[in-house]
């Protein structure tokens, strides 16, 4: 008998939380992000000038442990924005096996006017940037921002002026 067959052999015997273990030593492991795309009107974007990074990247962070994507990306922009924001499901994943993350990227409208303050030491600065006139993003937030990022967007914006009218965005 090989290696290999042998160590299947013994990984079957195990019982189920030792397989588990095993495995998660034995494969990489991935930090896993969420990334809050929040619009009003569906012609421009928010973002943020993290501390810890340089540039310009949609608001989001790292994901507790159990902690499901949406309910990942709503904490992150409470705390770092005291934004309290009901999101679409997630539309795109972003995988980067290079840097082992996985980030969920999901859409949002506000629901009122708001002036986005930012609440947290991660996060300078908040500012809106029309859909037509992105900042460059830094290289190392490898997610981006395709063109699907911009119609799910502008898909947002058009969903929320089918509600009554609704003020822009300040701050």
């Amino acid at each position: 008998m090989d290696l290999t067959a042998l160590k299947i052999r013994v990984y079957r015997r195990l019982p189920p939380r030792w397989q588990r273990r095993v495995v998660r030593l034995a494969t990489p492991n991935f930090t896993v992000g969420g990334i809050g795309l929040v619009t009003v009107d569906g012609t421009q974007v928010l973002l943020v000038r993290p501390s810890y990074r340089n540039g310009w990247v949609p608001p989001g962070g790292h994901l507790n442990s159990h902690e499901q994507p949406l309910d990942g990306i709503v904490r992150e922009l409470r705390e770092e924005l005291g934004l309290d924001l009901v999101f679409a499901p997630w539309h795109r994943v972003s995988f980067d096996a290079g840097r082992q993350g996985v980030a969920f990227i999901s859409v949002a409208t506000l629901p009122e006017e708001v002036t986005v303050t930012p609440r947290s030491p991660e996060v300078l600065e908040a500012r809106w940037f029309p859909l037509t006139d992105l900042p460059a993003f830094p290289p190392d937030f490898v997610e981006g921002m395709p063109d699907g990022d911009l119609d799910a967007i502008r898909a947002a914006g058009l969903r929320q002026s089918d509600s009554p009218e609704r003020p822009g965005p300040r701050g």
